[in-house]
């Protein structure tokens, strides 16, 4: 888990304002963080809205209870997308991190896989980029479930898949990385998500619903994209939803 991601999850556990001595003994189980880094991070939730700031040392999840969800990409992966884009500047893609949904999970998998969806003219070269940039790690191209399982499965890997037009993207950190709302999505759909797609995924969907800003109308926009709005809306018809637009 990020270490953005175990501040957030503190937060969400703490129901209220909490001060940053509170966080560090949490980290410290956690994680091995400086007092210089962790400040950074605080600084980084603070200015992107998902947490504020109520005192000297003080913070808390936005009033509203909800905080916007930014991808964030794990430093290798930000290391091997900048290395793309330096090679391929003018290629679209996106990257991220399965383990960006682990935060909403209730079973943690140990797992670590990357996605890198780019445009469908783009796929073979991109994958053949990667191999020769990452030789120690499997690198699937499109896997089919049975492909994920057979080469993937239970070590780290990277899976290349196709980038659809009109995908919801964003820019986190000057790396070009899904919207939330594309994460849900594909996390519901694409086969080398298998093993999360079963309650799993309904669990993911309710807890990211409730506790961050998630647009419908993106999330059914894209899905219906991708024909898999029936799938979606199954997912959003047996969950408990709060407030979103």
């Amino acid at each position: 888990m990020q270490v953005s991601d175990n501040i957030l999850s503190f937060a969400t556990i703490h129901h209220g304002p909490f001060k940053k001595n509170e966080l560090v003994e949490h980290l410290r189980t956690n994680n091995e963080i400086n007092d210089a880094s962790l400040n950074t991070l605080l600084a980084r939730l603070v200015s992107t809205g998902r947490l504020i700031k109520v005192g000297w040392g003080e913070y808390a999840l936005p009033k509203e209870g909800k905080y916007k969800w930014v991808v964030l990409p794990q430093p290798d992966t930000a290391d091997l997308a900048r290395n793309l884009k330096t090679r391929y500047p003018l290629a679209d893609f996106c990257v991220w991190d399965a383990g960006c949904v682990v935060p909403f999970m209730l079973h943690v998998p140990n797992i670590k896989m990357t996605i890198i969806d780019v445009e469908r003219f783009l796929l073979q070269t991109f994958f053949d980029a990667i191999r020769e940039m990452r030789p120690d790690e499997a690198v699937l191209l499109s896997p089919t479930k049975e492909d994920y399982y057979k080469y993937g499965s239970g070590r780290d890997c990277i899976v290349v898949n196709p980038l659809f037009t009109e995908s919801p993207l964003e820019n986190a950190e000057g790396i070009t990385v899904p919207a939330s709302e594309k994460v849900l999505v594909d996390i519901a759909v694409n086969p080398e998500f298998d093993y999360l797609q079963g309650s799993e995924v309904f669990t993911i969907y309710e807890n990211v619903l409730n506790d961050c800003y998630i647009s419908l109308p993106k999330l059914q926009r894209y899905a219906r994209r991708r024909r898999e709005l029936t799938t979606v809306q199954t997912i959003l018809s047996n969950i408990n939803l709060l407030n979103n637009d």
